[in-house]
């Protein structure tokens, strides 16, 4: 895999010259010349499954708590809501795959709850996992790691995602980044399989501007009285919540609007971005579109990580003190001695240790200026601001320190430059940040994209890439979707099925033969076409 990279004429070492400029704008350019590097293979730390406190055993047990929960006879007399059955302590939190999977069939995952505990393995979601371990390995080398405390073990998680952070900084690419969220008041994490500087559909993306404004013209110029559809499903005698209310930014006037988005693109300031990718494994060589209800819960999947991370990086809606609480973890108690001396062993890299101010935004290194640092100090000493994987945890050596130490790299790798001259959205290629994406002032780019791989086997990898489908954040939709979902975890209402439209995924159901709603429809079926053979039987 061929990236941008200053590292041949600089090094990946860390020091102020290359990443400086590299950590805000997600690649780096030398004049104009761009060299291509191969992504060297960093370290995944993972837990070694005979650990204390290993997170295979762990999953084993609630594995397990979960079975037996559905296996209870007393189950359907349980009268709790299903968040208060299944995603309260001691079991798991609620993940991104929670919310979406009702967007298949909320009765179909309702079903796996009451009698599985969870969903269960399919060889399809095996080979998957494969798929998407391979795609992991090209860019991480996993190493099992000895845990002997459950915050060791989450120290591991949040190392994790700094060492992403740092590739995606240096070679605009990480894969499998772990993020947490707040949705609708509940603890929720999710896994993002690919973030890359690389834009997956050029053309969309220079739509951006004109949709998001034709977005704000269309609210801008309704009737004072009148409100849109969205506006009425999500008003308070629904139990939801107006738009307005959710975004406190109203749109500007229509005419403002188009005069902004009509500006010429040719004279705004280039900001590289950042976009967000999912992979996902089919066998059959089609695509879905878009609007098929098929890749509805994929294109919830994805907006629910791009708001997560925005948030995660630009606000405190999830600290370290809620995740101590939510997994009974201990924030200030230290990292043990064997932890800090095996994970600083085997990172033998150095990391940046600038903090985000003492950045020059504007300070492009040159040759000289590398030359300029090798003969200023010896080849073997490590660079004056960056420090070694053993030295930083020590310094950050509890889960309340090495969180501030994500957070900080969060901003240095995702928040635009500082520089006040430079008025254009960090996300899009316009003039201004639209109404709607104020709320995600990062370089994190709207467009995001679902990459579809054979899980048919071959040994050509490019040969497997059956192609993608991009579009563009939309929060309206998203936020009506978790206000309705919500309601039926939280008991508000019973788990609905699929529509008549939508009656080909019962056939690959395996709940299919005990469905109620199936059922009921097929017998409704039945009576109404019995009535109108008597209809026409009479009139004969």
């Amino acid at each position: 895999m061929q990236l941008l990279c200053l590292a041949e004429c600089l090094g990946c070492s860390g020091g102020r010259s290359l990443h400086g400029k590299f950590a805000r704008l997600g690649r780096t350019v030398h004049g104009q010349r761009r060299f291509q590097v191969t992504v060297v293979p960093r370290l995944r730390l993972v837990e070694h499954p005979n650990s204390l406190e290993g997170r295979e055993k762990e999953r084993e047990r609630q594995a397990a708590r979960q079975l037996e929960q559905a296996n209870d006879v007393n189950t359907e007399e349980d009268m709790r809501s299903p968040v208060e059955r299944f995603r309260r302590p001691p079991n798991k939190a609620f993940s991104v795959s929670d919310l979406i999977s009702p967007a298949w069939c909320e009765l179909q995952y309702w079903y796996t709850l009451t009698k599985h505990g969870r969903k269960r393995r399919t060889a399809a979601m095996k080979l998957g996992s494969t798929i998407h371990k391979t795609l992991e390995d090209e860019i991480y080398t996993t190493v099992p790691i000895e845990i002997t405390t459950k915050e060791d073990a989450f120290a591991l998680r949040i190392w994790n995602i700094i060492q992403g952070l740092r590739l995606l900084r240096e070679y605009g690419i990480t894969r499998e980044l772990e993020v947490w969220g707040l949705v609708d008041g509940e603890l929720v994490t999710g896994i993002i399989d690919q973030l890359s500087i690389e834009c997956p559909d050029p053309a969309l993306e220079a739509t951006a501007a004109s949709y998001y404004a034709s977005i704000e013209a269309s609210r801008a110029i309704m009737p004072e009285y009148q409100m849109s559809l969205t506006d009425y499903l999500l008003a308070p005698s629904r139990g939801g919540k107006k738009l307005s209310e959710v975004y406190e930014h109203e749109a500007d006037e229509p005419e403002a609007i188009v005069e902004a988005t009509s500006s010429q693109e040719s004279e705004l300031p280039s900001i590289p971005r950042i976009y967000l990718t999912d992979v996902k494994t089919r066998g059959s060589a089609s695509v879905p579109t878009v609007k098929s209800s098929s890749f509805r819960p994929t294109h919830l999947q994805l907006q629910f990580y791009y708001h997560m991370l925005n948030r995660l990086i630009t606000s405190d809606d999830v600290n370290i003190d809620v995740l101590a609480a939510r997994y009974n973890l201990d924030a200030q108690r230290p990292f043990t001695d064997a932890f800090i001396n095996e994970v600083g062993g085997l990172n033998d890299q150095y990391f940046d240790a600038l903090s985000y101010q003492e950045f020059d935004p504007d300070f492009i290194p040159t040759q000289e200026d590398a030359d300029a640092e090798d003969s200023s100090s010896p080849k073997s000493a490590a660079p004056s601001a960056s420090q070694d994987s053993t030295s930083i945890l020590s310094s950050h050596n509890n889960l309340a320190s090495l969180w501030l130490l994500m957070k900080e790299h969060l901003r240095l790798t995702f928040l635009p430059s500082p520089d006040t001259s430079i008025s254009v959205a960090p996300s899009i290629p316009s003039e201004f940040q639209p109404s709607t994406l104020e709320s995600y002032p990062t370089v994190l780019s709207p467009l995001l994209t679902a990459k579809y791989i054979s899980s048919k086997p071959t040994t050509d990898t490019e040969k497997r890439v059956l192609g993608s489908r991009s579009f563009l954040f939309d929060p309206t939709s998203m936020t009506s979707y978790v206000t309705d979902q919500m309601e039926w975890w939280r008991g508000y209402r019973h788990p609905r099925g699929v529509e008549v439209m939508d009656a080909w995924k019962c056939r690959i159901c395996e709940f299919r033969d005990e469905c109620s709603w199936r059922q009921e429809r097929e017998w409704d079926y039945s009576r109404r076409r019995q009535q109108k053979m008597d209809i026409e039987m009479n009139a004969t």
